[in-house]
């Protein structure tokens, strides 16, 4: 069992009937925790409680936050492609084509090799 050292409610009012539920963000005594939890829930999702599938996310610093965002357009692209990819911890890009993976640190670099590779 994990222990939770604070949990709180981002400010609100109480969700209208057909909306999500607000989020909670949960800090864990244990960091192993957190990964453990968010492993299970990539296993087993899509989770629904109530009729409201429910989301899993670590909590990123800010300028973590803006560097994961830099590469949105990116992922667009190669989902449009039906090309895999995953986000990375922190913000590093994952790309699987023609069953060779790259890795990306930035976004420019991930546009060079989809440039070179027309996609």
């Amino acid at each position: 069992m994990f222990q939770i050292e604070r949990a709180h409610r981002i400010p609100g009012g109480k969700p209208t009937p057909g909306r999500p539920p607000r989020v909670i963000l949960m800090k864990l005594l244990l960091s192993m925790d957190r990964d453990m939890i968010l492993r299970r829930a990539r296993e087993c999702a899509p989770i629904d409680y109530q009729g409201t599938r429910l989301l899993f996310f670590p909590d990123f610093a800010r300028q973590t936050q803006e560097k994961r965002r830099s590469y949105s357009e990116i992922k667009k692209r190669l989902a449009q492609k039906d090309i895999k990819y995953s986000l990375m911890n922190p913000a590093k890009l994952r790309v699987i084509y023609n069953g060779i993976t790259q890795f990306f640190e930035k976004p420019q670099q991930a546009l060079d090799w989809m440039e070179q590779m027309g996609i």
